[in-house]
């Protein structure tokens, strides 16, 4: 029965530990990850103080799933919160000088659902109304990021002189 059981956890964290790894990319290369198609392209820009100016262009493009989450309350206003993470990028040898770009998040777009609520303070609605639904909000209820979605974002890393910039990704 032991057994039974460690091997049942077993699998389950071998398969949450597989999920979230993160795969090593080359510049101008696509690559799919669990429906995702990511890539980056690099431009060199120029030399300073010991160190390669590049700007990086990195796109996660969606290819096969509709990617949504809900969430289990409702929030008035989406923040970019790392929780809320759809793909992380890693600069492996940025070296962040000069305010330059070590790492990167990709968010998908929240997705956002009219409330009806009531309103004491506010004017008085006709008798033959339902006070609940004469006022309406906007609340965030998950985040969305549909068949064909493309995030695409710039950035400039600096890496040691003579070196190409790494970049690995994760998918969440």
């Amino acid at each position: 029965m032991k057994e039974k059981l460690l091997l049942i956890v077993a699998v389950f964290i071998i398969n949450y530990a597989n999920s979230q790894t993160f795969t090593m990319l080359k510049d101008g290369a696509d690559t799919e990850i669990d429906g995702m198609l990511v890539s980056y392209n690099v431009i060199k820009k120029g030399t300073k103080k010991g160190s390669d100016l590049y700007r990086l262009t990195a796109t996660v493009t969606n290819q096969n799933n509709n990617y949504m989450r809900i969430f289990e309350n409702a929030i008035e206003a989406f923040s970019e919160n790392p929780d809320f993470t759809l793909a992380y990028f890693q600069f492996t040898n940025a070296n962040g000088k000069a305010f330059s770009s070590t790492s990167a998040r990709f968010y998908p777009k929240p997705l956002y659902i009219n409330v009806p609520y009531s309103c004491k303070k506010c004017k008085p609605v006709a008798k033959d109304e339902d006070p609940e639904n004469h006022y309406n909000k906007q609340v965030v209820i998950g985040t969305q990021f549909p068949v064909g979605s493309t995030i695409s974002k710039v950035y400039n890393i600096r890496v040691p002189e003579g070196e190409i910039p790494t970049v690995k990704v994760m998918i969440y």
